[in-house]
């Protein structure tokens, strides 16, 4: 009968009950707040490695010719535009492409920094969406990949590979030559 009472008083005991909770809810809502630092620092080298493709195809498409310095100019930039994260160790290409016909694309040059991307043979044909083969034209494409490492690792482990292709129009000539 004792044992029975003492139950019913232990059930019945709100001391403590809040420390109980904190216990069981502590380390879920620390990993929580851990995966968000890792996913927010994730999206937003996401978005910078997407900016870095589009500023050098925009940056290019504006020319009339490429230069030597200026191509070194452009991999230094990327270094810039991915700050916080070190953008020296990304991989970039940037390539002109002339279309022939709307079947046919051909690569009039390519440049690559790094050893990420294969620098396309000048006279090959590449495969472009259909809505780019405009006979006549010229397209930039930059190719941006650039190895995440998340600061604490908690939610991408040892980090995650980011991607990003962007294509312009050549503004001033068709197509942009390269000069050294």
């Amino acid at each position: 009968m004792r044992l029975f009472q003492n139950l019913c008083a232990f059930a019945r005991a709100r001391k403590g009950l809040a420390a109980v909770e904190f216990a069981l809810l502590a380390p879920m809502m620390v990993f929580v707040l851990f995966a968000s630092v890792d996913l927010l620092d994730a999206l937003g080298a996401n978005r910078r490695a997407q900016n870095v493709a589009s500023s050098l195809a925009d940056v290019v498409a504006r020319d009339t010719e490429v230069s030597s310095d200026e191509v070194s100019g452009i991999w230094a930039a990327a270094n810039v535009l991915m700050f916080p994260d070190d953008g020296s160790n990304m991989d970039l290409r940037v390539t002109s492409i002339m279309i022939e016909n709307a079947n046919t694309a051909r690569v009039v040059w390519s440049e690559r920094h790094n050893n990420g991307f294969v620098t396309l043979s000048p006279g090959s044909t590449i495969t472009l969406p259909s809505a780019m083969m405009t006979p006549g034209t010229s397209i930039i494409m930059a190719d941006a990949r650039f190895a995440y490492h998340p600061p604490l690792g908690f939610l991408f482990g040892d980090g995650i590979p980011l991607s990003h292709t962007s294509y312009r129009r050549s503004r001033l000539v068709d197509p942009i030559p390269r000069v050294s």
